[in-house]
């Protein structure tokens, strides 16, 4: 059985925002092809956002094993901005 982990803020899931934002940041840090690709897009993009990130490297169609997508309306798209701007630091 799994269970919802909460820190701090019953609203949020393992500190995301939602279960599909998680979802998807933890496949981007634990993913070492999508990590590393997230990697390269950063130090070469001035801007770089999450829909620049999925539309430079094709990921409009890609799919997590849980069934995410990388463009579910869900995701929190400015936490994931935060996440691809950070991920060199």
């Amino acid at each position: 059985m799994m269970y919802l982990h909460t820190i701090g803020d019953s609203t949020r899931y393992n500190g995301w925002t939602n279960w599909q934002t998680f979802t998807v940041g933890a496949l981007i840090l634990n993913d070492e092809g999508l990590y590393n690709s997230a990697c390269r897009y950063e130090r070469g993009t001035a801007f770089p956002s999450w829909h620049s990130f999925i539309d430079c490297r094709g990921l409009e169609d890609f799919v997590t094993a849980d069934g995410v997508a990388f463009t579910d309306p869900k995701l929190d798209t400015d936490e994931l901005d935060e996440l691809i701007q950070e991920i060199n630091a």
